[in-house]
């Protein structure tokens, strides 16, 4: 006996969902379509996951989003890139390139299913990137949301790790300050060299990094530019093998504000952005840095909102809640 599954659920009196698949360059994508359960949407929105995520999200996040989303009547389509989740693909031949293509596709089909010519983007990570480096081939965009949205550079920042060690001395520092702590320690169960890597490690390796870097990935993850459909003739085999190893090994964290901006010129002034950071990522500060600058120097009409306590992912359903919201009212105008 074979078991269908179904393709359309009502998962709340307000929200339905429907599994969805469409092809791009030979393989099948597989998504997910989450809608008002009650009427036509008033506006849509299109997920980009990250570099080694797919289209939940760490901790199912951006089904949450994409579901508190449709109950205030937006509609969303979350998909797996080529080579994640579900969909069709070799993983270790997906690009930023590939990635690209991927959004491009997904575009085409959202807007052909719901009607909804102008779609707002939201991307996580490296599917942040990938966005804002497409941005030439979506001129229907209507917006972006940006989670923890790191910038691509061929080299890692100094003062970027200099931050780093700061906030896991003063993490450390805390625990250190605690009883149970030392119990820990001489009982085995904490490790003073992991501690020093934790504090030192992304100090030490700069110098292995940066060779590396310029040994396998010369210029592939250069602002992104290239990445978001303008590189289709990069292709070679060490060329893709370096992009891949380069972007799954840091998902977006090799960068610094003196990472290059070329890639960011794509963002428009008819283009609305909202960003969210979490005062517990480590990494967030040259992130905001480097985009505040050029959002300031090109007045640009997007914002950056802190969240405090978050960490990278949002792992709290406080700090869901408070993007969602805030970024309905920014969807409303």
């Amino acid at each position: 006996m074979t078991t269908m599954l179904q393709s359309d659920i009502q998962i709340s009196p307000e929200v339905r969902e429907e599994a969805v698949f469409f092809e791009v360059n030979g393989e099948t994508l597989r998504g997910i379509l989450c809608l008002p359960a009650t009427g036509k949407a008033r506006t849509g929105l299109i997920f980009a996951h990250g570099w080694s995520g797919n289209r939940h999200g760490p901790a199912g996040m951006l089904c949450t989003l994409a579901r508190t989303f449709a109950a205030s009547g937006v509609a969303s389509l979350r998909f797996d890139f080529r080579g994640r989740g579900e969909s069709g693909g070799d993983g270790l031949n997906a690009t930023l390139t590939t990635m690209a293509d991927d959004l491009v596709a997904a575009t085409a089909f959202f807007s052909e299913h719901t009607q909804l010519a102008r779609p707002w983007y939201l991307g996580l990570c490296s599917g942040g990137n990938v966005t804002i480096g497409t941005l030439n081939r979506l001129p229907q965009a209507q917006g972006l949301i940006m989670l923890s949205v790191y910038p691509f550079s061929d080299g890692d920042a100094f003062g970027r790790d200099v931050h780093r060690t700061l906030h896991y001395v003063k993490v450390y520092w805390h625990k250190a300050c605690r009883g149970e702590t030392w119990r820990r320690l001489f009982q085995g169960d904490v490790h003073l060299k992991q501690v020093g890597n934790v504090l030192f490690g992304h100090l030490l390796k700069r110098g292995a990094n940066k060779r590396k870097e310029g040994e396998d990935a010369k210029g592939t993850n250069a602002g992104a530019a290239k990445d978001a459909g303008d590189n289709a003739a990069a292709s070679g085999a060490s060329r893709v093998k370096g992009q891949v190893a380069k972007a799954a090994a840091s998902e977006s964290r090799l960068q610094g504000k003196d990472a290059p901006k070329k890639h960011l010129a794509k963002l428009r002034a008819d283009l609305p952005g909202l960003m969210f950071y979490g005062t517990a990522d480590p990494d967030a500060p040259a992130a905001m840095a480097y985009f505040g600058d050029y959002i300031r120097e090109h007045k640009l009409p997007m914002r950056i909102e802190v969240l405090d306590g978050a960490n990278h992912n949002f792992s709290s359903q406080a700090w869901l809640d408070a993007i969602a919201r805030q970024t309905l009212e920014f969807m409303k105008g």
